[in-house]
Order: C-alpha cells, then structure tokens, then sequence
C-alpha cells in the first residue's frame, strides 16, 4: 500500500503535468494567433513590387513644403486633391503643369496642394497622403507627389489593399533617407494635418475633389485652363 509521501508525490507530479500541459497549450494557441495577424504582413514582405514609373523632373520654383511659388503673390491657389482621384491626376499632369509655368515661375501665383482623400473614403489615398507629407520633411513633396501620380492606377486601380511598400520604394528611389522616411510613416506623424485639411475643405464647402480656393473663391473639378486663367487674371491687380 502507497505511503502518504507517495500519494502526495504522484498528486504533485500530476499537476505539474496538467500546468505542463496548459502552458503548452497556451503557447501553442498564442503562435496560432500571431500567426494569424502576422501572415498578411508576411505575405506583403514576400510579394515583389511591379515595375513602377520614376516621372521626369517639373520645375516647382520657390518649392517649400506642399506649397511653391512667392507667399507674398497677389494671388493664392489652394488646391483640394486625392491622389486616388482621376481627375486630380489629370489636372496635377496637364492644368497643373501650365499653371505653375504661366503663373508660379513669374511669382504671380502661390499655389499650395493639401490632400483630402478622406473626403470619398479612400483609405488608402489618406495613407499616400501622410507620406507626401514625409517626404516633404526632406523637402521633397513635388517629386512625391509626382511620382504617386504617375503611378496611380498601379497603387489605386489594380486592386491592392496595402501600399506602403509601394509608398517606401518611392522614398528610396526619389533619394530619401529611407529610414527617417519609414518611421515617420510607419509612426503616422502627419496624420493630424491630413485630418486638418479635410476640416478645412469641408468648411470651405469642398465635396469632391479637385477642388480650388483661387483667393478665397471655390472652383470645383478639373475644368478648362481657360476657367482658371480667368479668374487669375480677375483677381491679379
């Protein structure tokens, strides 16, 4: 017959079996878990980049920030954009371009671009728009802003749900310093200014974008050259 020493001992070697055997269990259902809320992560450092494009230099005269041109110019263009928008893309590639020419480089006009995606619920053009806003840290949130363009269907038409990959390849080929780039990313450090300027657009009564205050006068949509010109020149003195 087993002493009590012995009944004491197998009782003991019981539960430290059962805790043996919990602990393991627990451990096993918090690597399922990890893995779980690792593996998109996983999946997107693996998946390649597709070939993207790099778009020539424009010339942004007197560039500080998302704005360019004198801050002293007789007349102010604040543009409303969501690099998620078509329309956006093809003013920024055609108007824009002339603009800058015509009116930024002889000092006439300051333009200043503020990104508002949020306003047609684009997660995704909310998070490009924070990293513009990285970029131009470095002063570099034309050629940013450029290159998000020249890659739009890419980042926001072809079906992806994740972009910062794309977003940190950019900084690198542009000539960023990645890793103050990433960490400003990664630690969303502009997000409260990109929530500053859909504020601000809807206070000035913007609901889509593209949309311009042109010295404190709304003008929506991409429209004809033309429209534009007019008012600058209304309002130049």
């Amino acid at each position: 017959m087993p002493s009590r020493e012995d009944i004491r001992a197998r009782r003991r070697k019981k539960k430290q079996q059962q805790r043996l055997t919990m602990i393991l269990i627990s451990a096993g259902v918090a690597l399922i878990a990890f893995a779980i809320i690792m593996l998109p992560s996983i999946q997107r450092a693996l998946t390649p980049l597709q070939e993207f494009t790099i778009p020539a230099p424009n010339p942004r005269p007197m560039a500080d920030g998302n704005a360019m041109g004198d801050p002293e110019a007789p007349v102010t263009i604040i543009e409303f954009t969501s690099f998620g928008c078509g329309h956006c893309g093809d003013f920024a590639q055609g108007t824009g371009e002339r603009l800058t020419e015509e009116y930024v480089s002889n000092g006439q006009v300051y333009f200043v671009a503020r990104g508002v995606g949020s306003l047609i619920g684009n997660s995704l053009t909310q998070r490009a728009e924070e990293a513009a806003y990285c970029a131009a840290d470095q002063n570099k949130y034309w050629e940013y802003h450029d290159i998000i363009f020249a890659n739009q269907s890419l980042l926001f038409f072809s079906g992806l749900t994740h972009i910062d990959n794309y977003l940190n390849a950019f900084a690198e080929a542009l000539g960023l310093d990645t890793d103050t780039f990433s960490e400003c990313l990664d630690n969303h450090v502009h997000q409260d200014q990109v929530k500053k300027d859909e504020r601000d657009a809807r206070a000035a009564g913007v609901s889509g974008t593209p949309s311009f205050l042109i010295n404190g006068i709304l003008l929506e949509g991409n429209q004809p050259y033309r429209d534009f010109q007019a008012m600058i020149e209304e309002a130049l003195p």
